[in-house]
């Protein structure tokens, strides 16, 4: 059973700005193309997050796409990484690239931990 969740206020670091969105996403079934990164949903799921300076911050636990079936983020745990218990946070695909190691981003801790958050 897919999981629903309405996410108001979206905030995005982008240079430093931070932005409101608003969206309705479903998770994305396994074979979902993840066209950003040439995987399906299933590939990318368990993904490491990865920082640009190469430490690993989480791990990808969900694709997320919107009901007609764009894909356009990915759950994320990050709540080690941010010194607290698990926190899932939404991470737009456009904040994140595909490296060797995971996908990579170059949020800060401070821009994670005001991202929204994704739970069951």
């Amino acid at each position: 059973m897919m999981r629903q969740w309405i996410l108001v206020g979206a905030i995005l670091g982008v240079a430093g700005i931070a932005h409101a969105q608003t969206a309705t996403l479903v998770e994305a079934d396994d074979a979902a193309r993840v066209e950003a990164f040439g995987l399906t949903a299933d590939e990318v799921e368990d993904l490491d997050l990865v920082g640009a300076n190469g430490e690993n911050i989480g791990e990808i636990d969900e694709v997320l796409m919107t009901p007609e079936g764009q894909v356009t983020a990915v759950s994320a745990e990050v709540g080690g990484f941010l010194g607290m218990g698990d926190k899932d946070v939404v991470i737009e695909i456009d904040q994140l690239t595909k490296g060797e190691n995971g996908l990579v981003t170059s949020l800060t801790k401070e821009q994670l931990g005001a991202l929204p958050t994704w739970g069951d």
